[in-house]
């Protein structure tokens, strides 16, 4: 399996439009900003974030909750079982942190792609 890199993408946090955490902090992904050109799936394989201090955050595919609880003041997350997504979604970290504490997380994924996966044989 041979990977091809899809680059990084930094966002930085503002205060949650999802309407998944109110009042908190909330990093979006959305299409625009990961901006990628594949017709099949990719994957975020590796996301670094910054946060205020004893904060976690959640991971959101679109709305369904695909991770909690994450350590989020400085984490560097590689996951053994990367988050798999498709052209059109969008990533969120939600943050436990309100956005009155003016401390906005940031964070940067990494994506990749395996150009053996044909669109027939999406995951």
């Amino acid at each position: 399996m041979t990977y091809i890199t899809l680059g990084y993408r930094p966002q930085t946090g503002k205060k949650d439009t999802t309407g998944l955490n109110p009042g908190n902090w909330t990093i979006s992904f959305t299409p625009d900003i990961i901006n990628v050109n594949v017709t099949t799936q990719f994957e975020v394989y590796k996301i670094i974030v910054h946060g205020a201090q004893n904060t976690t955050f959640n991971v959101f595919v679109d709305n369904a909750l695909w991770d909690t609880g994450v350590y989020g003041t400085q984490n560097s997350w590689d996951p053994t079982q990367p988050l798999i997504l498709r052209p059109g979604q969008t990533l969120s970290l939600t943050y436990s942190d309100p956005v009155t504490d003016n401390t906005p997380p940031t964070a940067t994924i990494w994506l990749r792609y395996d150009p053996s996966i044909l669109p027939g044989q999406m995951q």
